[in-house]
């Protein structure tokens, strides 16, 4: 063994050549035998390298740094959140030791802790890592595949007028204005939260949300109802952000406070973000055609506003009519079907 001390350092180094060339290597610890393990597993991954052809080890830490530094995605603070969990379970694992194997443990672990759809997206990330290992960063010859739950996405959770009025009163005062504001917009609560009074014009009854604060990354301007113009007269100025309580800006609606109301006013399951879902269906329960839905609600795709058409089967009365058993003639009588002759066979 060619383990050898620096003055500068406790840990153990080694020093071995490759192909003419001198290789040194801390081994990271002051232990003698992990040392001597750290060695002989560095030579053999070095003769590999330079005799087999494999690639050099690329650890799983590194890759979602990287990950982070040159991802321009609008979630990426939900990706570094997501990638903090990995770290717990992969901070000592190469990305070609993550196999197949290693991200079925993963995703069921995931699933266990929370839920399938959550697991989903945790698994999207992981599969995008390494699929840039292989195809951009070329530090992996291939990658695992990885599977997905894709739970069945259900009815969007909605409350009637009636369990909303419930709802309401339950809350407390500084929750009761930002939940009425929720159901007669449908903002999501980070784009609602963010508003501030410089983004709200209650003469020309509008107000609008920058882009950086839209999950489908475009500004959105909100026409302004009465009510939700009432809404904002009842609300203290006195600072930069609309919703506050206490004179601090309100940064999360999904609170204990909230789930006690909810339990309350016995609406449960409900979360904060199904008061979009209200307010869509209401929306669409009033007459508001889909398209419309979809430029209100600043979603990205029709695809998206789909899920809330059952709201709404009037918008296709007319279409329905057309639908007959019998074919209708120019003069509007019944036609019969006609009939081929027996000599005709």
């Amino acid at each position: 063994m060619s383990l050898y001390r620096r003055p500068d350092t406790p840990h153990w180094w080694t020093r071995f050549q490759l192909n003419g060339s001198e290789v040194r290597l801390s081994t990271g610890t002051g232990n003698r035998r992990e040392a001597e393990e750290f060695e002989t597993l560095a030579r053999t991954r070095a003769w590999r390298q330079a005799r087999l052809g494999e690639r050099p080890a690329y650890l799983w830490t590194d890759a979602a740094k990287r990950w982070l530094s040159e991802t321009r995605k609008r979630s990426k603070a939900r990706d570094e959140s997501i990638l903090a969990w990995f770290e717990e379970h992969l901070k000592d694992y190469d990305v070609q030791a993550i196999t197949r194997e290693v991200v079925q443990e993963l995703r069921a672990l995931k699933a266990a802790e929370t839920s399938e759809a959550t697991a989903d997206r945790h698994m999207a990330l992981l599969r995008a890592i390494l699929n840039k290992c292989v195809n951009e960063w070329e530090v992996l010859d291939s990658a695992p595949k990885v599977r997905m739950y894709r739970p069945a996405v259900g009815e969007p959770r909605w409350l009637t007028r009636a369990e909303f009025a419930r709802l309401e009163r339950e809350l407390p005062d500084h929750m009761k204005a930002t939940a009425r504001f929720a159901v007669l917009t449908g903002l999501r609560m980070r784009a609602m939260l963010s508003l501030t009074w410089q983004q709200v014009d209650l003469v020309k009854k509008r107000a609008w949300v920058s882009s950086s604060e839209m999950k489908a990354g475009h500004s959105l301007g909100i026409p302004l109802t009465a009510e939700a113009i009432q809404v904002l007269n009842a609300l203290p100025r006195n600072g930069d952000y609309v919703f506050q309580w206490r004179g601090e800006r309100i940064d999360d609606c999904n609170t204990l406070a909230f789930q006690n109301a909810v339990k309350a006013a016995k609406v449960e399951p409900l979360r904060w973000h199904d008061l979009r879902h209200t307010w869509a269906s209401w929306a669409v329960q009033s007459g508001v055609s889909l398209h419309e839905l979809m430029l209100l609600g600043g979603w990205r795709s029709f695809s998206m506003v789909l899920r809330y058409s059952h709201f709404a089967p009037h918008h296709l009365a007319r279409a329905a009519a057309k639908i007959k058993l019998k074919p209708r003639t120019k003069t509007g009588t019944v036609k019969s079907p006609a009939r081929k002759s027996l000599a005709s066979h």
